[in-house]
């Protein structure tokens, strides 16, 4: 007998999480803002090397700049996300902040327009905007998202099933981003205006793509009134800390974030100098994502994974994954099919801290209220944004601190490394991040939600 299908209840504020259904086109429009927000990211990554081979700026200089940069991330971070949580209006409380997806591109495009001035304007034009760009518009995507879901979709299966849906959306958008990126840089990146004709080619369509959801996905999930004297959401900036430091897991989290993100940076920022002088074609560099479109098959079985073996195994598993990985790449030098298969090994260790952040980002809201009767969420979600920025800023300033000093030369002009500087860049390129996928691994033993969880999502619903 054929079963008529079951109509979406999703946007009925009565809905339960027990009997959730979603719209077909919900996952699709979800999708859509993290896509424009993590091929900003893969642009992001090229900064360095624009700043100094087409901006001529010393390298060094560059490395401590993007460090300095994150000292204004330390004062905005936790602030924002106390500000979210904050917000009441019609839309919402995270679903107005959307609108940073488009001054994020923006941005984007004014930071590789940088003027002719001379190297004091210059770099005081690319502090600020980098600034601009990762201090306010970033931390209110990366922090609002997780607050959006939350209030939007219900069932822990139904969130993890979009997220997964997301990410590999993304990954896969990623890839072919990251692959044409090089090809676009040899055809257009030989002169500035051709920088910034490359971020216009990306900001355009992705700013209109990234906005849709704003405009079609409402908040429904009535977390503040369902239970006001069980679940305390407002709350002083004091309180808030408080609660942050009393929540383990999320201080847990960010530590993999930080050491996650800045293996990330560190290999995507060095891969443009790595094809460049060690094999002698910037080009060949679109080949190293190329496996990296395979990934996204991992994340259909994301969902039915999660409540195999728990989240924190996923985090787990999938670094030793990354250790196996970057060891591989290490281990047989400049051969390009070892590159590719290290490649596709990091690429899918680095899937659940990175791709399904918002996941562990959720669990730690639920955990930080279990424990302390606090429901602290833009300020958890602005942490964990926080602890990845100062990842990616991590793995910049290692890139331009240590090329630096091993005498890497910046000029446009240069046909040919020290053999220290092209030692670095191997380094940088594969044993760095080894070692931070090791750290990572340590710190991620100890995020244990998956033993608690069963009790700490009964104790919610009977508070609730």
């Amino acid at each position: 007998m054929n079963r008529k299908k079951q109509k979406s209840n999703w946007a009925d504020p009565a809905t339960t999480a027990e009997n959730e259904r979603l719209s077909g086109w919900l996952k699709w429009v979800w999708t859509g803002r993290g896509l424009a927000f993590c091929i900003n990211m893969v642009l992001m990554m090229q900064i360095t090397y624009y700043c100094t081979d087409l901006l001529g700026l010393p390298v060094s200089l560059v490395g401590t700049l993007l460090l300095a940069s994150k000292v204004v991330d330390a004062c905005t971070d936790l602030i924002f996300g106390y500000v979210i949580d904050r917000t009441r209006t019609r839309w919402g409380k995270a679903r107005p902040y959307e609108v940073f997806i488009a001054l994020l591109w923006i941005g984007t495009v004014l930071l590789f327009s940088v003027p002719d001035f001379g190297i004091t304007g210059k770099i005081v034009y690319v502090f600020i905007l980098y600034t601009l760009v990762n201090s306010a518009c970033a931390t209110f995507v990366m922090a609002s998202d997780p607050v959006y879901m939350s209030r939007t979709i219900r069932s822990e299966k139904n969130k993890m099933s979009v997220t997964a849906f997301q990410a590999a959306f993304i990954l896969l958008g990623s890839t072919v981003a990251a692959m044409c990126l090089p090809q676009m840089i040899k055809i257009f990146g030989t002169e500035k205006s051709g920088w910034t004709l490359i971020a216009l080619i990306f900001a355009v369509p992705l700013t209109i793509i990234g906005s849709i959801r704003m405009f079609t996905v409402k908040e429904v999930v009535p977390l503040d009134a369902a239970n006001p004297d069980a679940v305390k959401t407002t709350y002083s900036v004091k309180e808030g800390m408080a609660a942050l430091g009393r929540n383990k897991m999320i201080l847990i989290l960010c530590a993999v974030c930080v050491l996650n993100n800045a293996i990330i940076a560190v290999t995507q920022s060095t891969a443009g100098y790595y094809f460049k002088w060690v094999f002698g074609d910037i080009g060949m560099a679109s080949l190293v994502s190329l496996p990296s479109m395979l990934t996204p098959v991992v994340l259909i079985f994301a969902p039915a994974l999660s409540r195999k073996i728990g989240t924190g195994n996923m985090m787990r598993y999938g670094l030793i994954a990354a250790i196996l990985g970057y060891g591989i790449r290490m281990a047989f030098g400049t051969n390009l099919v070892t590159i590719m298969l290290g490649s596709v090994l990091a690429s899918v260790g680095m899937i659940p801290a990175g791709t399904l952040l918002s996941i562990y980002e959720m669990e730690c809201m639920d955990y930080g209220e279990w424990k302390t009767g606090v429901r602290v969420e833009g300020m958890i979600t602005s942490g964990a944004g926080f602890a990845t920025k100062v990842g990616s800023a991590l793995g910049s300033g290692l890139l331009g601190i240590l090329m630096g000093a091993a005498g890497y030369v910046s000029s446009e002009t240069a046909v040919v490394q020290s053999e220290s500087a092209i030692q670095m860049i191997k380094i940088l390129f594969n044993g760095i991040p080894l070692i931070l996928a090791v750290i990572a691994t340590v710190c991620a033993m100890f995020y244990t939600i998956d033993r608690t969880r069963n009790q700490m999502q009964a104790d919610l619903a009977k508070k609730r």
